[in-house]
């Protein structure tokens, strides 16, 4: 019987490894292919990929690389995304130029700094934008984000921008809300908001 008990035990001993050995080769594959991504300058891609290395036995030396790896990449790909938002933005009201509000107000306007949002707003008789909201730049930590680029407000909603290359306007997204360590996504009606650059 004892006999026995030590085949079983050396047989599951040699699977046991051979499963580490397969999981340390893929994993190891990946931050290959994750490194390539990278040098192809698909910084998204290869955050994605240096994500699931590590995720695959996190306590191995290669998941630490893969995970400084991610962060290295996701704070070029942040800067990358600022400096193309920077500017003054006016907002293009989709309601046509006919809608009278009742609170007066006849137009909006962001500008954009490496390190803040600020929002104005202009009303009917006014001879100034008056500032109304300062959001500091920050980003969403959700980990099933898709772009690692999304805006974390204050008062913790979060918002995707992005430049359309055909019409080069910005776009300010509302995606969901950020709930203590939680992440909501909002998949219907969400608001939408669309300005053209001030020279």
């Amino acid at each position: 019987m004892k006999r026995y008990l030590l085949i079983l035990l050396i047989i599951f001993a040699k699977k046991a490894t051979a499963q580490d050995s397969d999981r340390s080769d893929y994993q190891r594959q990946l931050f290959e292919l994750a490194i390539s991504t990278c040098k192809s300058g698909d910084y998204l891609e290869a955050i994605r990929t240096f994500s699931i290395s590590n995720t695959i036995n996190p306590k191995a030396k290669i998941a630490e690389f893969a995970l400084k790896k991610a962060d290295s990449l996701k704070s070029i790909l942040r800067q990358n995304k600022i400096n193309k938002l920077i500017g003054r933005w006016k907002w293009i009201s989709k309601e046509g130029n006919w809608a009278l509000r009742d609170d007066g107000l006849v137009g909006k306007m962001i500008t954009i700094d490496p390190e803040n949002i600020l929002f104005f707003d202009l009303y009917r008789n006014s001879k100034q934008w008056e500032l109304v909201q300062t959001e500091k730049i920050e980003f969403s930590e959700n980990p099933e984000s898709y772009s690692f680029t999304n805006i974390l407000y204050a008062n913790n909603q979060v918002w995707d921008y992005n430049i359309h290359n055909d019409t080069v306007e910005l776009t300010a997204f509302y995606i969901g809300e950020k709930i203590e360590d939680n992440y909501t996504d909002l998949v219907c009606g969400n608001q939408k908001l669309i300005y053209f650059k001030l020279q």
